[in-house]
C-alpha cells in the first residue's frame, strides 16, 4: 500500500457516533493510520438519544466535567398496575450532540483523520491483505461533490441501525423500537430519571429524562401495533401534563430507530460491525451509548493488532 497517499489507510472506520470514534481512537493510539469518515456535516447533529451515561463511563472515557449537564441518582420506573420502584442509576444526562464531538476531537489529537460530509457508497474488491478470500480492499465514498476511493486494510462498519457497511456483508438489524422524543419545560426538579410502562406504549415503554429545567420526554414502540410513535408520545405527554411534571411545550423534537434484535454480526473477511450496526445496543432497554464505546474500543483495539501483524486471523 502507498503508504504516502491521503486515500490509503490501515483502517477505515464509516460512523463518528460512539462506537465508531471509540474505533477510530483506539486503533489510532495502537499505531494503526486510520480515516474516519461521517455523512453528516456535523458529528451528533442532530440527536437522537435521551442523553444518559453511566457514572463509570465518564472515567473510561475521560469526559469533561462540562459534559456532565445534570446528575443523576436513581430510576424511578412506573408500573401499569400504578406501582412505583425505585433503582440505583447513578450517572449523568450529557449533551449527546458535545458529547460525540468531544470523542471526535480525542479521535483527531490520536492522529486520525475526520472527513465529515462523507458518505460511503460502494465497497471495492479485491481485499489487500495478503492470502484472504472474499474481503474489501476498500470503498468509494461521496465528500461533498467529490467522488473518490478510500483504500483500507481492515474497515470497521458503525454507521448505525440502518448500517450500510452491514447490508454488504449480509448482517442486518431487522427489528427495531421506532422511538419519538420530545425536549419540554420541567415543572419540577429532579434528580432521577423515570421510565413508564403504559398499555398504550406497545412493545416499548416511555421515558422522562431531566436537563436542568427541562427534561427529554419520549417514547419508543412497536410499530407493528400499529399505533404512530407520535400518537403514543403526545398521549404519555398529555399524562405528564396533568401530573404536572411538566409545561405542554414542545421546544425541540427528534426521532430513530433503535435496533431490538439482538447482535446480528460482527466480522465478514476483513469487515468489523460496532454499535447499533452489529445490533450491539441492550435489546430490552435500548440503551446503547455504553456497549457503543465499549464494543467500539474492542474493534478498534483488534484491528490495529491484525493490521500491524499482518494477520486477518486476529480477527
Amino acid at each position: 500500500m502507498n503508504k504516502k497517499s491521503k486515500n490509503n489507510c490501515d483502517i477505515l472506520v464509516i460512523g463518528a457516533g460512539p462506537a465508531g470514534s471509540s474505533a477510530a481512537l483506539k486503533a489510532a493510539q495502537e499505531g494503526a493510520r486510520v480515516i474516519l469518515i461521517e455523512q453528516k456535516k456535523e458529528i451528533g447533529v442532530p440527536v437522537q438519544c435521551a442523553e444518559y451515561i453511566p457514572v463509570q463511563l465518564t472515567t473510561n472515557i475521560g469526559l469533561r466535567d462540562d459534559l456532565l449537564v445534570q446528575e443523576i441518582h436513581f430510576m424511578r420506573t412506573h408500573l401499569p398496575n400504578g406501582d412505583v420502584k425505585e433503582t440505583e442509576s447513578i450517572g449523568y444526562i450529557t449533551d449527546r450532540d458535545r458529547f460525540d464531538q468531544h470523542l471526535a476531537e480525542m479521535v483527531e489529537k490520536a492522529g486520525a483523520e475526520i472527513r465529515k460530509d462523507c458518505k460511503a457508497e460502494i465497497p471495492l474488491n479485491p481485499p489487500l491483505l495478503k492470502g484472504e478470500i472474499g474481503g474489501l480492499s476498500g470503498v468509494e465514498v461521496i465528500e461533498g461533490s467529490k467522488r473518490y476511493s478510500i483504500e483500507a486494510k481492515i474497515i470497521i462498519g458503525a454507521d448505525g441501525p440502518k448500517s450500510t457497511v452491514g447490508r454488504w456483508i449480509g448482517a442486518e438489524n431487522k427489528e427495531f423500537v421506532s422511538a419519538k422524543q420530545y425536549i419540554m419545560p420541567l415543572i419540577m426538579e429532579m434528580d432521577y430519571t423515570e421510565v413508564y410502562f403504559r398499555d398504550y406504549i406497545h412493545g416499548g415503554y416511555g421515558w422522562v429524562f431531566p436537563k436542568g429545567d427541562k427534561a427529554n420526554v419520549g417514547i419508543g414502540v412497536n410499530t407493528s401495533f400499529g399505533l404512530k410513535p407520535s400518537e403514543a408520545l403526545d398521549r404519555f405527554v398529555d399524562e405528564l401534563f396533568k401530573s404536572g411534571k411538566i409545561e405542554k411545550k414542545v421546544l425541540k423534537s427528534t426521532g430513530g430507530l433503535i435496533p431490538v434484535g439482538g447482535i446480528v454480526g460482527t466480522r465478514k473477511d476483513n469487515i468489523l460491525l460496532c454499535g447499533d450496526a452489529a445490533g450491539q445496543c441492550n435489546p430490552i432497554t435500548g440503551a446503547g451509548i455504553s456497549n457503543a464505546v465499549l464494543c467500539g474500543s474492542l474493534a478498534g483495539e483488534i484491528a490495529a493488532k491484525a493490521v500491524i501483524d499482518d494477520n486477518l486471523d486476529i480477527l
